[in-house]
């Protein structure tokens, strides 16, 4: 047994990136619930219980981000480069499907899930407020982190960090020193999460473009 240095190198060049770009994330979030504290316990109670149903719509939604990384990787390294468009359309329409569904559920039966993490009125009324605006969009976060699953089973892992940094993260810190400045409410910061999905969503799609584009010009220069 013996390390490989290229094989290292390629491992390391797609995990760390991925690695890194979950620390920022968990950053951005820091800022977020620092500014939610400020509106004291009662809201700070409310968003920690919705966070926790998102934290199940959200797993559900990630497991096609896996996917969609796995099936990309594979079909990439056995030359079945055709697959990889209807495989990110399937992943696609896969998460969209899970993401309004849990989500509309998660509308739907809001209240009595969230008194499931607290009994008192108010904080269930703070909760839902989460719910309604998160998880109305949800899917767009699914959207999102399934692009970089099939950017990066396509070798490119680098290119979606930086995107999902400045789109998700650095975004939100923005929002918070301007838009939150400006209207300082719940809602406000709320809202900065669907935007900051869109956007990124919309850079990741130019971003696979490009990386497309990429291969089939190599596999010409091959052919």
């Amino acid at each position: 047994m013996k390390l490989y240095r290229d094989k290292a190198w390629g491992i390391a060049r797609i995990g760390l990136p991925a690695g890194f770009q979950g620390a920022m994330f968990s950053i951005s979030n820091v800022l977020i619930q620092s500014s939610i504290n400020t509106f004291g316990a009662v809201a700070v109670a409310g968003n920690t219980a919705s966070m926790s149903l998102e934290g199940f719509v959200y797993s559900a939604m990630n497991s096609y981000n896996q996917t969609a990384m796995s099936f990309t990787g594979q079909n990439m390294g056995a030359g079945k480069f055709d697959r990889v468009k209807r495989i990110m359309w399937l992943c696609l329409a896969c998460v969209t499907v899970t993401g309004l569904l849990l989500g509309g559920l998660s509308i739907l039966f809001g209240h009595r899930l969230l008194g499931f993490y607290s009994n008192e009125a108010e904080v269930i009324a703070v909760g839902f407020r989460r719910v309604t605006i998160i998880m109305s969009l949800y899917f767009i976060c699914g959207l999102m982190d399934s692009m970089v699953g099939v950017i990066r089973g396509m070798g490119y892992s680098i290119m979606p960090m930086i995107v999902s940094l400045l789109g998700a993260c650095v975004f939100r810190v923005i929002w918070v020193y301007t838009a939150f400045r400006i209207v300082p409410t719940l809602e406000c910061l709320y809202v900065s999460y669907p935007i900051s999905w869109t956007l990124t969503l919309v850079v990741h799609l130019v971003c696979f473009a490009f990386a497309w584009r990429h291969l089939q010009e190599k596999i010409k220069r091959e052919v």
